[in-house]
């Protein structure tokens, strides 16, 4: 299909447009049949994106006359933006439609000033991975989920519960530097129930969101006068017994200490891993 002609038949609208239940919607219908199940409500989407700085005006829903294709979800902070979502519905795929897409969200994000966009990108989406790369972006590191089932023991320590803000705190001053976007003290500084924060002795802390098929662990954090003496691992222990339902997962772990600890701890690399990308504007 020539590019000319496919350009002029989508039209774009910003997010903000639109009622919530609606973006829910076209989100939905855009990650049909993906790597992993993706399906939001209009409360689980507002949570989700609005702790990621979504920008409702540069986000796009993008149409073919009345027709959905698909949608482009930008977040942004500072000079930085990132690609939170870009899906395209089943019938749209193969269209050279991602690549004018994706285009128009680099084309108004230089527009404004700002200095790199990133996104992430399942590492075996090798034909989003090819589009990605022809349009200036660049692999910066691989992201990957860690999953535990736990046993049904007994811990030797007991968790306190805690403010999920307090935790977030925590990890903006003594976490590590340049975290994945989700996962950084700027997305759980706004994290609120059903996510949950646990503090062992005042020392190591946790915070997780208990869903019906995992509890995702947002962050582990030691306080850094006590690291290297075992805190770490029984803070994952605590957790493990006070969570026995379904299995704990912790994306986005970045390769080094994380990586190892969890490893060490007898958790176990999930085979599905992503790649952070990241394109610099000139």
């Amino acid at each position: 299909m020539d590019s000319a002609l496919t350009s002029v038949q989508l039209t774009a609208r910003p997010v903000l447009d639109f009622p919530s239940a609606e973006v829910t919607e076209a989100m939905n219908r855009s990650f049909e049949e993906y790597f992993v199940p993706l399906v939001f409500t209009p409360e689980t989407f507002e949570r989700r994106f609005r702790s990621e700085h979504l920008d409702a005006l540069a986000s796009k829903v993008w149409f073919r006359g009345e027709e959905l294709v698909g949608l482009v979800l930008i977040a942004r902070r500072g000079y930085t933006s990132r690609v939170a979502a870009m899906g395209l519905v089943i019938e749209a795929r193969g269209q050279r439609y991602g690549r004018q897409m994706l285009q128009a969200a680099l084309d108004e994000a230089r527009a404004r000033g700002d200095r790199s966009v990133l996104l992430e990108v399942f590492v075996p989406n090798e034909r989003a991975r090819r589009l990605y790369e022809r349009l200036g972006f660049r692999n910066t590191r691989e992201l990957f989920t860690f999953r535990c089932v736990p046993q049904q023991v007994k811990a030797a320590a007991q968790l306190t519960e805690v403010d999920p803000l307090a935790v977030a705190h925590l990890v903006l001053r003594e976490g590590e530097e340049n975290l994945p976007w989700m996962f950084s003290a700027e997305s759980l500084m706004a994290a609120t129930a059903p996510t949950r924060a646990f503090s062992l002795d005042d020392k190591a802390f946790a915070l997780l969101r208990p869903e019906a098929e995992r509890t995702l662990v947002q962050t582990i954090l030691v306080r850094r006068e006590y690291r290297r003496q075992g805190w770490g691992r029984q803070l994952l222990r605590a957790v493990e017994a006070a969570f026995p339902g379904p299995p704990l997962t912790m994306p986005m772990v970045t390769p080094g200490p994380g990586y190892e600890f969890l490893q060490a701890a007898g958790w176990e690399p999930m085979e599905l891993s992503l790649y952070e990308m990241e394109c610099t504007l000139g």
